[in-house]
């Protein structure tokens, strides 16, 4: 419970973040460091849930893959995390190599705070394993 309501608040203020950065008079070009937002915004779709509906989920179905390690009853290591980092690394990367681009300040700091609660809750999994 307490990691679904910290997950939507990150998500809230990051939204936020996007929301202040566009209205601000920005007159910066649209280029290869605009990928960054895009791909930040991407990576955020994919972990969010839609009511019943996860876009990460549905796409490791379509893949033929689960999004579970423990598919049965759905629990254990959620695998969507990996989809969610493939495109919050390249954001990141891009963010930092054209800084001078439109959206590639607030691409790179969303893909900055999601991969450091990723490593976070990798940490927390991997302690509680080898606590068992």
């Amino acid at each position: 419970m307490f990691s679904m309501i910290l997950t939507y608040s990150i998500q809230a203020i990051v939204i936020l973040l996007i929301i202040f950065t566009v209205l601000r008079n920005n007159r910066k070009k649209i280029g290869r460091g605009s990928l960054s937002l895009l791909l930040s915004l991407l990576g955020m779709a994919v972990s969010f849930e839609f009511g019943d509906y996860i876009f990460g989920d549905q796409l490791l179905s379509f893949l033929g893959m689960s999004a579970w390690s423990n598919p049965v009853n759905n629990t254990g290591f959620h695998y969507t995390i990996f989809v969610s980092s493939i495109l919050f690394i390249p954001s990141l990367i891009i963010g930092y190599k054209n800084s001078e681009d439109f959206g590639a300040l607030i691409g790179r700091r969303i893909s900055s705070i999601y991969l450091f609660i990723i490593i976070i809750s990798l940490l927390f999994f991997i302690i509680s394993c080898l606590s068992k």
